[in-house]
């Protein structure tokens, strides 16, 4: 079984490879870290099943499946960090996806799944036709899952022991990465740990209010105390509990823009 995982975030992909080398099935596994690179290797590859990332940096995931082969259409399982009306459709359309951050229990039952359509020629022929009929209810953009302004979290949940606790985005201060975790600094002066990476996570998160400064780091702009100038184009960020941040290149312009500074 050929697998391909297209996503743009090197450990996500590296998740799902000991995932499926951790499992029984005998796999060839391929990578993608763009929807063009994706599309080309299911063109030219004959790849079983997909692992796809719904948003990636060059292209969304519908948009691959509009420009691929029809006839070299793998067995997709959709990655999403969207958890509002894309995962409604794919519950409407019996379409698999995985909603990150997800279980390991839940990739399991996904991989088993998708594998069953493989081995069936008659439920292959009905999921390719619930493929498309999907992508023709994605055509207006009212329907497209991925116009989120209006949806963005309003409160975190986070599981410790046997208890959910629910954090409110506004209570949020800022936010910075541990590896594959989010560590969530509030106003109350307390730490949660969230299993996300920072690029879903700002995807949640109202732009109105969040912002990305740098690779490992998402402020609250309701928190800033001041923005220095450090000369040359280089910007730092107190926050009002004191904390200090850098704004660097790659986010520099959406920071001006979003601050207003000129």
């Amino acid at each position: 079984m050929t697998i391909l995982i297209a996503d743009d975030e090197a450990l996500a992909r590296k998740r799902i490879i000991k995932l499926l080398n951790d499992s029984d099935y005998n796999t060839d596994i391929l990578e993608a870290s763009s929807g063009k690179e994706a599309i080309e290797i299911i063109d030219n590859e004959n790849i079983d099943l997909v692992f796809l990332d719904i948003k990636m940096t060059d292209m969304n995931g519908f948009d691959i499946l509009k420009k691929i082969n029809p006839e070299k259409l793998p067995i997709i399982v959709f990655v999403t960090a969207f958890d509002n009306f894309a995962v409604k459709a794919f519950e409407v359309k019996a379409i698999d996806f995985l909603l990150k951050p997800y279980k390991i229990e839940r990739f399991y039952e996904a991989l088993s799944r998708a594998v069953s359509k493989l081995n069936q020629a008659d439920l292959k022929k009905i999921y390719k036709s619930k493929i498309a009929k999907l992508l023709n209810s994605f055509e207006s953009s009212d329907n497209n899952p991925l116009n989120t302004s209006g949806n963005y979290l309003e409160k975190v949940v986070l599981k410790i022991g046997n208890k959910f606790y629910f954090v409110k985005t506004e209570t949020i201060k800022y936010i910075t990465s541990s590896a594959y975790y989010a560590e969530i600094f509030t106003k109350d002066n307390n730490k949660h740990v969230y299993r996300i990476s920072m690029s879903d996570f700002i995807e949640k998160l109202n732009p109105s209010m969040f912002l990305r400064v740098n690779r490992s780091t998402i402020i609250n702009m309701n928190e800033i105390k001041e923005i220095i100038s450090e000369g040359q184009g280089d910007y730092s960020i107190k926050m009002n509990d004191q904390s200090v941040f850098s704004v660097t290149n790659k986010y520099r312009s959406n920071f001006l823009k979003s601050t207003k500074i000129r």
